[in-house]
């Protein structure tokens, strides 16, 4: 179906614009954007929901890659309205767009998880998102140990925000209708005391080689990336008071962290 006037979906872009209004009405519901806050909405584009935040707000910062769209946005609403930076998400501190931030987005697939990797790491600046996934990523983050979904991005999200899923949304209410269902996500930023900036790099690094190869145990996994081997790795799980027999997705995400606090700098 060709809208005429607007600007064609971009298959490069993983482009799936959503139309269903209702949908729009719940997504800035569970937002809840305040006038006193910064609104960054993440690939806003036609903007349908860039129209509903600006019904609660009185401006909205909208990133949007698509210079054919980012056109379009800013001729709809005007500068005064819409701050609009025509860049990669990927590339853009949100860290300088003023805290405290309230991020909403319908995430193309094909970036959703470097997307929210980045939101974990600039949490600092972040009280809240809603955003919406594919489902099976939405699936990884709301996933409890001892699932096929469970792993990094379930316990780094986790420790940073408290996700709930708010609903979800089926193919029909895009244009193009994608392939798959889609689920909306709310995110609320854990005080920082639940993931110090200082241990998350080496708890990167223990998800990074722990999950390495799921169906191998924690002992050898770590082994492999731990420069004293099987010898070091041994010595840091009991440490830590961690099983190594068990597999990475048998672990509690404290557990990840009890490693992570005896990681040698500079490993892998």
């Amino acid at each position: 179906m060709r809208v005429e006037g607007l600007p064609r979906p971009r298959r490069r872009f993983g482009q799936n614009f959503l139309v269903d209004a209702r949908a729009v009405r719940r997504i800035v519901e569970g937002l809840a954007p305040r006038p006193d806050e910064t609104v960054v909405e993440i690939g806003p584009g036609r903007g349908a929901l860039t129209e509903a935040l600006l019904a609660r707000v009185p401006r909205v910062t909208a990133i949007e890659l698509d210079r054919d769209l980012a056109a379009l946005l800013v001729t709809r609403f005007g500068p005064e309205r819409l701050q609009l930076l025509e860049r990669d998400v990927l590339d853009v501190e949100l860290s300088g767009l003023g805290p405290p931030l309230a991020i909403v987005g319908n995430l193309p697939y094909n970036v959703s998880k470097p997307v929210a990797m980045k939101i974990i790491g600039e949490r600092g600046a972040i009280d809240r998102a809603v955003l919406m996934f594919q489902r099976e990523v939405a699936e990884r983050l709301l996933a409890v140990p001892g699932t096929p979904a469970y792993g990094p991005l379930t316990v780094l999200a986790g420790f940073a925000f408290r996700i709930e899923r708010l609903f979800d949304v089926p193919p029909g209410a895009f244009h193009p209708k994608p392939a798959v269902v889609s689920t909306v996500t709310r995110w609320t930023r854990h005080d920082a005391e639940r993931l110090p900036a200082a241990i998350e790099p080496s708890l990167r690094a223990v998800l990074r080689a722990a999950f390495a190869r799921r169906r191998q145990t924690l002992l050898r996994n770590l082994r492999s990336s731990l420069p004293g081997g099987e010898t070091e790795a041994v010595a840091l799980l009991r440490g830590a008071a961690v099983d190594g027999a068990l597999r990475a997705e048998a672990l509690p995400p404290d557990a990840f962290l009890a490693i992570a606090a005896l990681w040698p700098q500079g490993a892998p």
